[in-house]
């Protein structure tokens, strides 16, 4: 017999049954077949010598056997069957012949020769074969048709006696199997977590479809599975399920672990024993803080927060397993602990809870925990709640009619504000009124005269906004050692403050100890001259015979109102009415650094134009005595037209001139 057929019955198994490329398969093996019994028919009706017969009967059926097998092949391979050429070479009977020379085969029927399946597309034979072979091979060829048969159109026993075909061949089956088989663990600590992992290997070429497992109905309710449905394990691949057991007591508890998948898995069913010895190695105890929350009685619509520590005063871990609070949505978690919270021994965690009510309506819930405490495994903290109507907060400005300038002193009164539930009051100060400042513009130090009396004052320091709020507070009268009553809504004051002259300058600085110097000067001039400069030492220059630059007009020259020498500002100047055209250049000089620090500091400068503010520029010095020519400003020809501004930029050393 030739080495072709065996070739072609190695492509047949390697194709799986019931399908396309099944089909393919089986045809190619009968044409594997036909090729061999045209070889054998042919070496016995002609009187050839054996090479001659063996070339002769190999180009007749094996050549187109071959084709045809190495398209299967290639499409087994592509499939993932080729595993089970083997199997099937095997039950036919055949044995590959020893071969004296090879060759390689073209393609047949769409097929090609080489390369298409790695070894499965290389087909040989030999070049000399006796029809004594042949002959030999005859009872396998005759199994190799029945095979083929069965695997083509599943042919009954009464056509083709002697069919049968295997499952194992026909039908590629995943199979369910569990590793380990069976668990037995001792010392196990009881009210403590302990896990067992299984794994569920795949070493088929099929899906292994809808894993899951479940314990059985009496098994020890210590045991739980993590995550009982697998799913599907693929090919190679391997699942794994971990089973927790937490004992309760001392003693040993049994689990039947339930593995099942779908068909058709053989076996699709699997039974796994757990056998558990616990011991007592300690254990953990909890321990709640307060035992009853009761929040105090708040205003409608405020927020109301308590908290609950949970400590553990036992030897071992404490694992929470869940936290729920039950009850008017009113009251909530405002933080809780996830499941699987440890806290170890002398160990606490909190629990936040808040109260946000809609209505004065009394509200209620309990908070319930559960943990791995043995004799505590639930426990539930009441919480309880109530609302009333908010005191209502009113601040007004004294003289708000009046155009508040810097360094004007605001004046703010809330003693309009009044207690609006039931059985309520504004105690008298300190404990009824809060005041704070929200908002002040940038560099300005004002601070409020107080902070706790009904009324209060403000200095302002800087043209710009300011914003002052208050909030009171109410006491009840039913609860004296109750929380005071919030009001619900705090009153807040804008306090808008603007310069009455025409150029208002303003400079503030950010460090503690740092000594600037604000300069107006006329164009042209000199720093640090009474002729020209306004500054620290000529705050308020006037025309004199030995300063005849100045003007006539007091309200035409600029004014300096203090000399800030002592960190932050600010420093401010002013010209009522600035002369039509004129011009004038605007400095700051870093004066005097006063530390052994760090001197770096920044600079702002501001300038508003009748009452509002038209620039801001800000500088950084690395030290003292440097000097920034910042802004020339030409004033406009006639009333309310806007100056031209043109920003300087330059920073140059200067020392200090005296």
């Amino acid at each position: 017999m030739s080495a072709g057929a065996p070739d072609v019955v190695v492509v047949v198994v390697a194709a799986p049954p019931a399908t396309g490329t099944g089909v393919v398969a089986a045809v190619a093996a009968v044409g594997g077949v036909a090729g061999a019994a045209g070889r054998s028919s042919s070496a016995a009706s002609t009187p050839t010598s054996p090479s001659t017969t063996s070339a002769h009967t190999t180009g007749l059926g094996g050549r187109a056997a071959a084709g045809v097998a190495t398209t299967v092949a290639g499409a087994a391979t592509t499939a993932g069957w080729s595993t089970y050429a083997r199997t099937l070479t095997r039950a036919s009977g055949w044995t590959q012949p020893r071969l004296r020379g090879r060759q390689d085969l073209p393609g047949g029927l769409g097929g090609s020769g080489r390369g298409a399946v790695g070894d499965a597309g290389r087909f040989r034979y030999g070049d000399r074969m006796s029809s004594r072979r042949v002959v030999a091979a005859l009872p396998g060829l005759a199994r190799l048709v029945r095979v083929a048969l069965c695997l083509v159109v599943g042919v009954p026993s009464w056509f083709a006696p002697g069919c049968s075909c295997d499952p194992e061949l026909v039908t590629i089956r995943p199979a369910l199997l569990v590793q380990p088989g069976e668990a037995t663990l001792t010392g196990v600590p009881v009210a403590q977590d302990t896990d067992i992992t299984f794994q569920v290997p795949n070493d088929r070429i099929v899906n292994l479809d809808g894993v899951r497992a479940a314990f059985a109905e009496d098994s020890d309710p210590a045991f739980t599975v993590m995550q009982g449905d697998l799913g599907r394990v693929a090919p190679g691949e391997t699942g794994e399920l971990v089973v927790t057991v937490r004992p309760v007591v001392p003693g040993t508890i049994t689990a039947l672990l339930v593995f099942d998948a779908d068909a058709p898995a053989v076996p699709n069913h699997v039974e796994v024993p757990l056998t558990i010895t616990a011991i007592d190695a300690g254990l953990p105890d909890i321990e709640l803080d307060p035992a009853t929350v009761e929040f105090d009685v708040i205003g409608r619509a405020d927020v109301g927060r308590e908290t609950v520590t949970v400590r553990n005063i036992g030897i071992r871990d404490l694992v929470v397993d869940a936290v729920e609070l039950r009850g008017d949505p009113e009251l909530r978690l405002a933080t809780t602990l996830p499941a699987g919270t440890v806290i170890p021994p002398q160990g606490s965690a909190a629990i936040n809870l808040l109260f946000v009510p809609d209505d004065v309506d009394a509200h209620a819930a309990d908070l319930f925990l559960r943990s791995n405490d043995p004799d505590e495994a639930e426990v539930h903290v009441p919480v309880s709640a109530a609302a009333v109507d908010c005191p209502v907060a009113v601040a007004t400005v004294v003289d708000a009619d009046v155009q508040i300038e810097p360094f004007d002193t605001v004046r703010i009164d809330g003693r309009e504000s009044y207690s609006n539930g039931l059985g309520t009051f504004i105690p008298s100060p300190p404990e009824g009124y809060l005041w704070s400042l929200l908002v002040r513009p940038v560099g300005s130090t004002a601070v409020l005269s107080s902070t706790t009396q009904d009324r209060t004052e403000l200095e302002v320091d800087l043209a710009g906004l300011y914003q002052v709020q208050l909030t009171v507070f109410a006491a009840d009268v039913s609860r004296p050692d109750n929380r005071p009553i919030r009001s619900c809504a705090p009153a807040i004051v804008d306090i808008d403050v603007k310069p009455s002259e025409d150029l208002h300058m303003q400079l503030v600085w950010d460090h503690p100890s740092a000594d600037f110097d604000l300069h107006v000067m006329q164009a042209g001039g000199t720093p640090f001259t009474h002729e020209t400069d306004c500054y620290f030492s000529n705050r308020n220059p006037v025309r004199s015979a030995e300063t005849p630059t100045w003007s006539f007009e007091v309200e035409e020259n600029p004014s300096l109102d203090v000399d800030d020498d002592r960190g932050y500002g600010p420093e401010n100047a002013n010209i009522v009415h600035p002369a039509p055209g004129s011009r004038w250049v605007v400095l700051v000089h870093y004066w005097n650094k006063q530390t052994d620090g760090d001197p770096t500091a920044t600079a702002t400068l501001r300038l508003f134009v009748y009452g509002r503010q038209a620039i801001e520029l800000s500088q950084t010095f690395a030290d003292d005595e440097q000097l920034w020519r910042a802004i020339e400003l030409t004033w406009g020809d006639t009333p309310l037209a806007p100056p031209t501004l043109a920003q300087l930029g330059v920073v140059e050393p200067f020392e200090r001139p005296f």
